[in-house]
């Protein structure tokens, strides 16, 4: 059970850092052919898209390693994740 929660959270942090490279760059890295959003889109729902899944990766490390990690993990998940669906809305609304 541990292999798997190490592999989830390994998994977590490779889409955190892809996510976070295309906060900087603005433009999608996976099929970018195949995106229409903005740059600035892009960017936003990126940075929360990151933010939650760092948020991942600390919950599945947090219980490996024990203690409070898990929780604090998965309240940043929960924010990310909740900002990622306001950012969402707001572009909808404009579109």
């Amino acid at each position: 059970m541990s292999i798997a929660y190490g592999v989830l959270g390994a998994l977590a942090a490779l889409l955190a850092v892809i996510n976070g490279f295309q906060v900087f760059l603005g433009r999608q890295l996976v099929r970018p052919s195949a995106s229409r959003r903005s740059g600035r889109q892009l960017r936003a729902e990126s940075a929360a898209a990151a933010a939650a899944m760092l948020g991942a990766s600390l919950a599945a490390f947090g219980v490996l390693a024990g203690g409070q990690w898990p929780a604090v993990g998965g309240l940043v998940m929960l924010a990310g994740w909740t900002t990622l669906i306001v950012v969402r809305r707001r572009f909808a609304a404009r579109a």
